[in-house]
């Protein structure tokens, strides 16, 4: 008996080993952070007390798959406050998983003028080399430092001919069949046009053929950009809202992370919000509450691409494709207008940074009784949905 327990453990060892050595090869799971950037000590505590634990709750939930499951910050990691850089690094470790990073602007010690590496040293002495390489399932993630710095208000998205040669030599060393991911700050792309900035042609240059996906953040949006059918940009929203002055980003994104999962080589990506399921991704609001939009109920698709289909029911009767819309973010707009209270230059900027986004909907109700269900379907078929009366 003792020596048919002895072979039932090992071989219950055996198949655990093997699943764990198939999802390693098989996929992973990314938590991407967009700018974290505490400029202040109460924005760093808010950062390890508020966002943290609630990042730690996505880890949890992603650890539980047996995919390794990573971080990746996407430069700005402090806002010009080289002595947070520690910090932060080790407010993410706590997650307990492994943490990767690229520089930004914000992170380059900004009393160093024309002197790129000494203005680097803090960051790299927290984070490591600005290029490194690490490969999760089927993809070789590679990170680059695209900001030429020379003073504070003086730099330029670039990358330069050692680093794209760093870049070709890592690439040759991995098997051609994998995804390449390359992470970055600042977009390789003007994002909501999915056209490629100069900067980045040599990057592709460097790939190749192979599959490519830009990971980058800076803007403070959200926006995901097909540029050609093997060439993606992921442009990570802010992960604490608007600079810290706003619970929300200006173009709508709550305040959450950047989700990309990796499954047979295959990947599918979503903007998980702070705090709420996976499975919510649609704001909706009642008749009369958005300006210019009074007499509809209107939605917002968070995450939302050009592959999303959006439809609505009213009262159980199926009614077709809603109308896309472009808009200002009326919650945006509410909390800058109603609850912001800051000094006159931070109003400004709030005031300055909203701008109309696309990816807002409506539809017309036949009564303000009606019960109004909204569907939305993302690119991978994966379907969301929210129930409201029209009216409030």
């Amino acid at each position: 008996m003792r020596i048919i327990r002895s072979i039932a453990l090992l071989l219950a060892l055996l198949w655990a080993q093997t699943a764990r050595a198939s999802a390693t090869n098989d996929g992973f799971n990314l938590i991407v952070v967009g700018d974290p950037q505490p400029q202040t000590e109460a924005q760093l505590s808010q950062l390890e007390n508020h966002i943290i634990p609630q990042i730690s709750t996505i880890v949890q939930e992603y650890l539980a798959t047996g995919y390794p499951t990573a971080i990746l910050l996407t430069g700005d990691v402090v806002w010009d406050t080289m002595e947070f850089l520690p910090r932060v690094r080790a407010a993410f470790e706590s997650l307990g998983v492994p943490v990767y990073a690229v520089i930004g602007n914000h992170d380059h010690n900004r009393r160093i003028k024309r002197n790129q590496p000494r203005a680097e040293r803090e960051y790299i002495s927290a984070f490591g080399p600005r290029n490194q390489s690490f490969v999760l399932g089927r993809t070789l993630f590679v990170t680059l430092d695209n900001i030429d710095y020379s003073t504070y208000k003086e730099y330029r998205s670039k990358v330069d001919n050692e680093q794209l040669q760093w870049l070709t030599n890592t690439i040759n060393q991995h098997p051609d069949n994998l995804r390449i991911a390359v992470c970055m700050h600042a977009p390789a792309s003007n994002v909501y046009e999915a056209v490629l900035r100069p900067y980045a042609e040599p990057i592709m240059e460097a790939v190749g053929k192979r599959k490519i996906d830009f990971i980058t953040g800076h803007s403070h949006r959200h926006a995901t950009a097909v540029i050609t059918p093997n060439v993606t940009e992921h442009n990570v929203a802010q992960v604490n809202g608007n600079l810290w002055y706003a619970p929300i980003c200006a173009d709508g994104t709550p305040q959450g992370v950047f989700c990309i999962e990796e499954r047979g080589g295959e990947w599918q990506w979503q903007h998980r919000i702070l705090g709420k399921e996976a499975d919510y991704q649609l704001r909706a609001w009642h008749l009369g509450e958005v300006s210019e939009h009074e007499e509809f109920v209107v939605v917002k698709v968070i995450g939302w691409d050009d592959k999303w289909s959006i439809e609505w029911s009213e009262n159980g009767v199926h009614k077709g494709e809603m109308e896309q819309i472009k808009i200002v973010d009326p919650d945006y707009m509410y909390y800058v207008d109603n609850e912001a209270d800051y000094r006159k230059k931070y109003m400004k900027r709030l005031y300055r940074s909203a701008r109309p986004h696309s990816h807002y909907y409506r539809c017309r109700p036949s009564s303000k009784n009606s019960e109004i269900t909204i569907s939305a379907t993302d690119r991978f078929g994966r379907e969301f949905s929210t129930t409201i009366k029209a009216s409030k």
